[in-house]
């Protein structure tokens, strides 16, 4: 029972101004990672509705930008998951700020990589 509370005693706890700064930060990401989630949708219906017209160098493209379409919505179904605890082996404890970092990180990182593909789209476009 002692070693219960040294224990818990010794755990990091968050304070609301930091726990906030994550909560922002993650919401950041969502937003902007569902904004650019609707800008690759545009960007490929578009391509889809040119396709006939286009050489198959468009048609790899287009391939390209479906699969990454793809990944963005097995990494948010995979957050959504993560973070109501419903993944197979992961207890139903609540998200905590730590995961939310990661979470935001993770997105983060994903628009940058959209932003990549999305400035050659428009490059290609505009050429």
């Amino acid at each position: 029972m002692m070693h219960q509370e040294e224990v818990s005693s010794s755990v990091y706890e968050a304070s609301p101004a930091e726990v906030q700064s994550v909560i922002m930060d993650w919401v950041k990401a969502t937003e902007a990672f569902h904004h650019r989630y609707a800008n690759l949708t545009e960007v490929i219906n578009k391509m889809q509705a040119n396709a006939r017209r286009q050489p198959a160098q468009s048609k790899a493209r287009l391939r390209k930008l479906m699969m990454l379409r793809q990944h963005m919505s097995d990494v948010l179904m995979t957050l959504l998951l993560d973070m109501t605890g419903q993944r197979p082996g992961r207890s139903t404890q609540p998200s905590k700020p730590g995961q939310l970092r990661s979470h935001a990180c993770l997105l983060d990182e994903l628009n940058r990589e959209i932003d990549a593909e999305l400035t050659q789209v428009t490059t290609v476009a505009q050429a």
